[in-house]
């Protein structure tokens, strides 16, 4: 059988599905989990008609309990989990610290940092007990160069590198990596539909909003989710196999200094 990958937060037009693609095409099979059970299957059906060898799984990894079970099952079913792909996360609207209730700091932290505490210890211990594993998590690189009005989604996303980096100390022993890519500006549904309606608030275009931004990138386009994906990809291949503890930006230059 192939090597086994999971990939939190997985759907069309997303991070994740990008992910899921090309470490379905790089050989694993790959078990896709999300919540929202109709997003996933819309990708599994797309995945599956291009003959690639995945599955979706619905669940929430905020949800502790519903995420051991998970992964559970998976293990009865399919025996080791090679590859852990922490992407699932929550992108806000721009907002002020003032104006970040309570609840969606609590919805930020839960989901980008709590769930993937969540996620890499039900999968951790078949990790150790096998002496393999790779561990991918992905930030962003908000959380590296900050801007006003992101302070809730930056703390929650920079607590992941400090995760990254402390978990790869610790299993390291044990024949697993650890690492944490930080994706730039990806085009993804989310991204256009934030973006698209501060734009529309404005009075302007989604392409005049965004020209600043561009401005500040070399490369000066959009990442693609498969080149996300990419990444994740060289990480979970045996070519990284000494690689781990590692923040790795995939931004097309902008954050370009350290």
């Amino acid at each position: 059988m192939s090597n086994l990958a999971i990939v939190t937060g997985a759907f069309k037009g997303g991070i994740g599905g990008g992910i899921s693609r090309v470490l379905a095409q790089d050989g694993f099979k790959v078990l896709m989990l999300a919540r929202n059970a109709q997003r996933l299957s819309k990708l599994e059906a797309e995945l599956k008609s291009d003959g690639l060898d995945v599955e979706s799984w619905s669940s929430d990894i905020t949800d502790r309990q519903r995420i051991k079970s998970t992964v559970n099952g998976i293990q009865d079913k399919y025996g080791q989990i090679h590859v852990l792909v922490n992407n699932a996360g929550l992108m806000p609207f721009p907002a002020s610290l003032q104006e970040t209730d309570d609840k969606l700091w609590d919805d930020l932290v839960n989901t980008n940092l709590t769930g993937t505490f969540n996620m890499t210890k039900a999968v951790l211990p078949g990790m150790i007990d096998k002496k393999y594993g790779r561990i991918i998590n992905i930030s962003s690189v908000s959380a590296r160069k900050t801007v006003g009005n992101f302070v809730a989604y930056a703390a929650a996303k920079g607590a992941l590198h400090a995760f990254t980096t402390a978990l790869a100390n610790e299993v390291g022993v044990n024949g697993i990596t650890v690492n944490c890519i930080l994706p730039g500006f990806t085009e993804t549904d989310t991204m256009h539909h934030i973006w698209g309606t501060v734009a529309e608030g404005a009075g302007m275009s989604e392409d005049e909003l965004l020209k600043p931004f561009w401005a500040q990138i070399p490369l000066g386009r959009w990442i693609q989710p498969e080149e996300i994906g990419n990444a994740v990809a060289f990480l979970a291949s045996d070519r990284a196999a000494v690689i781990t503890g590692q923040i790795l930006k995939v931004d097309g230059g902008y954050d370009n200094h350290d």
